[in-house]
């Protein structure tokens, strides 16, 4: 089995990673607003260096969002290009979730709220939780105010971490000792969610739609 995975949420990188049966390959490059250039020539060369095609892929995985609105379109369009012509499934996964996930198994710690502004006066929310490395998501992530998620900062305990990217107003208001600063969203920590999937044969969707900053969809 080969799982082709992209990240392209944010505008400063981009990421693919192939897992080729237990094996995974991992390629990340800085491509600051340049995606479209970037983008297709890793995954070109992580597929050379496995040795497969495209053609060989058995599924597809990207991020679904909330992110950028350029970055999200371009890698969207290829993965479903990709899928739509090779006939390869192809899976989407919240933003939120690989955050989470990355700061997962960047830390010791399995207790995350992920925050992403959208806006000057709104943010998206979730709240993550790890248990033997399985991730579970408390009740639901959200569209909601800065005043709002200041408030439930507050009544919060220290066990949680609190990750992801917030304006300048937003860090001035909220306990720094809980911040953990450096995590983005990368191909690598969707595969454990793509695999999820795939392992327990959930139904997936022929198309994604993208959920772009500011776009009030969760």
């Amino acid at each position: 089995m080969k799982l082709l995975t992209i990240e392209s949420s944010t505008n400063e990188i981009c990421s693919v990673a192939l897992r080729k049966n237990q094996e995974i390959d991992f390629l990340q490059k800085f491509s600051y607003n340049n995606h479209s250039q970037i983008i297709l020539k890793i995954i070109h060369k992580i597929l050379i260096r496995k040795s497969i095609s495209l053609k060989d892929i058995s599924y597809l995985a990207i991020s679904k969002g909330p992110g950028s609105f350029t970055g999200l379109r371009i890698s969207i369009n290829i993965a479903q290009g990709f899928s739509t012509g090779l006939k390869i499934p192809l899976i989407g996964v919240s933003t939120l979730k690989i955050l989470a996930e990355h700061a997962r198994r960047k830390t010791l710690y399995n207790n995350f709220i992920v925050i992403l502004q959208a806006n000057k006066k709104n943010i998206y929310w979730g709240k993550y939780s790890f248990y033997k490395k399985k991730c579970f998501l408390h009740k639901k992530e959200l569209y909601i105010s800065n005043e709002l998620a200041i408030k439930k900062i507050e009544k919060i305990q220290t066990k949680w971490k609190i990750i992801g990217k917030i304006n300048s107003n937003m860090l001035k208001k909220i306990n720094l000792k809980n911040f953990i600063s450096d995590i983005y969203p990368t191909a690598l920590d969707i595969i454990p969610f793509a695999m999820e999937i795939i392992k327990t044969q959930r139904k997936i969707k022929q198309q994604i739609f993208p959920n772009y900053l500011n776009n009030k969809v969760i």
